[in-house]
C-alpha cells in the first residue's frame, strides 16, 4: 500500500467521494489536507513529506473553503517549489500528480506549457477507475526503482544503454547526483509515453499491417514472437511498450524481409507463413485513404495510417529527435469532430490548408 498526501480545497463530501474511488483497490491510502498559506504549506511539506510515497494536488487550490478560508496560489507554483526543494535535498523526491476536472484541465493546464514538466501524470477526477490507480502505482514504483539505481540506465531500461540513442539521457551521465524527478521525467515523458524509440500496441500492429480487432491470433503473436522486443523497464507495468528497432528486427529475423518496404497484406501474409498463426488479418486503409504502407495510427480512430496520407497533429512543440509526430486521419476529423474537440486535436499549421481543401472537396 502506498501512502498519499492529497491537497484539495473542495468540499469534504466531494473529496471523500474521490478518495473512496482511489482507495477502493487497496493499493493507495490517501490522507487529505486543505490548502494553507503558501509558506506555511511549504514548511508543512518539508516536515511531513517523508511519510508519504506521492503527492496529489488539485489544480485550483485557491477556491473558498468550507470554513471560509482561502489561499492565493494554485498547484503549479507549489509544485515548482517542491521540485526546487527536492533538488536541494531538503525534501524527498516524490512523484507529483495533478488531479482536476476535465474543464479546468482544458481551460487552464493544457494552455500553460511551462508547468507540464512539474507533474508526473494528470488524471481527471470524474474518470478515476482501477486503471487510474494502477498507473499511479506504476509511477510511484518507478520512482522507487530509480532511487535505488539512479544512473544505471541498463538496469532501469532493462536494455544495454549503448544500443539506443544516447542523446536521450546524456545530460545525466556526467551530472553528479541528478534529481530523481528529472531522471523519472526524462524516461517516462521522453521515452515511454511518446511514440518513437518505443511504440504502443496499436502502433506496433500498424507497423505489422495487422487489424487487431479482426485478428484473434494477435495476442499469441505478441506473446510467442514479439516478446523479445517488449519493454520491461521502469514504468512498464501499466504502459505497454515495444522497442521499435527490436520489433523490426524480429520481423526481419522471421521473414528475411524489410518491413517498411511492404504493404500491409504482404507483411501479414509473411507473418502467417512464418509463425503458423492463421488468424491474422491485414488492416484496410481508412475511408478517403488508399495506401496500406502503414506506420502510425490515427489518434482519433486508433486505426493504422500511412503518415504520407495523414495529417500531423499540432502539439505546440516539436518532438525530440527520437520521438515521432502524432497523426490524425481525414476520416477521423470529419467523422468524430467531438472527439477531436474534446482532446484538443488540431492540424499542424503547414498542413492546415491542405486539410481544409480536402475537407471542402469531400463536403
Amino acid at each position: 500500500m502506498y501512502n498519499i498526501i492529497y491537497l484539495d480545497d473542495e468540499k469534504e463530501k466531494l473529496v471523500q467521494a474521490i478518495i473512496q474511488k482511489l482507495e477502493l483497490s487497496g493499493i493507495l491510502k490517501i490522507e487529505r489536507f486543505r490548502p494553507i498559506p503558501f509558506e506555511t504549506e511549504i514548511q508543512h511539506l518539508q516536515e511531513d513529506l517523508g511519510k508519504y510515497d506521492a503527492l496529489f494536488l488539485d489544480l485550483k487550490l485557491d477556491g473558498e473553503q468550507e470554513d471560509g478560508k482561502k489561499v492565493f496560489y494554485q498547484a503549479p507554483p507549489l509544485a515548482q517549489m517542491i521540485r526546487t526543494l527536492a533538488t536541494e535535498s531538503k525534501i524527498p523526491n516524490l512523484p507529483i500528480f495533478l488531479c482536476s476536472t476535465e474543464d479546468r484541465i482544458n481551460q487552464t493546464y493544457t494552455k500553460d506549457f511551462t508547468s507540464h514538466d512539474l507533474f508526473d501524470w494528470t488524471f481527471i477526477k470524474d474518470e478515476i477507475d482501477n486503471n487510474t490507480v494502477e498507473k499511479i502505482a506504476s509511477i510511484i514504483n518507478g520512482y522507487k526503482t530509480i532511487q535505488n539505481t539512479p544512473k544505471d540506465f541498463d538496469t532501469l531500461l532493462k536494455r544495454n544503454y549503448q544500443d539506443i540513442d544516447q542523446r536521450i539521457l546524456s545530460r545525466f551521465i556526467n551530472e553528479e547526483n541528478p534529481p530523481i524527478h528529472e531522471i523519472a521525467r526524462y524516461i517516462f515523458k521522453g521515452i515511454v509515453k511518446p511514440g518513437g524509440i518505443m511504440i504502443n500496441e496499436r502502433t506496433l500492429a500498424s507497423r505489422l499491417g495487422i487489424d487487431v480487432d479482426a485478428s484473434s491470433d494477435w495476442q499469441r503473436l505478441l506473446d510467442e514472437f514479439f516478446y523479445k522486443s517488449k519493454y520491461t523497464g521502469v514504468f512498464s507495468e501499466n504502459w505497454n511498450r515495444w522497442w521499435n528497432d527490436l520489433a523490426l528486427d524480429v520481423f526481419e529475423e522471421l521473414t528475411q524481409e524489410n518491413l517498411p518496404s511492404l504493404p500491409a497484406d504482404e507483411r501479414v501474409n509473411l507473418l502467417k507463413q512464418f509463425t503458423g498463426l492463421a488468424n491474422l488479418h491485414a488492416a484496410e486503409p481508412l475511408k478517403f485513404f488508399s495506401s496500406s504502407y502503414f506506420w502510425n495510427i490515427c489518434e482519433i480512430t486508433e486505426k493504422p495510417v500511412d503518415p504520407f496520407e495523414a495529417y500531423k497533429i499540432d502539439n505546440k512543440h516539436e518532438p525530440l529527435p527520437w520521438q515521432d509526430y502524432k497523426y490524425v486521419s481525414l476520416f477521423g476529423m470529419l467523422e468524430y469532430p467531438e472527439i477531436a474537440s474534446k482532446r484538443g486535436i488540431k492540424i499542424y499549421p503547414d498542413q492546415l490548408e491542405q486539410f481544409k481543401s480536402q475537407s471542402r472537396k469531400i463536403g
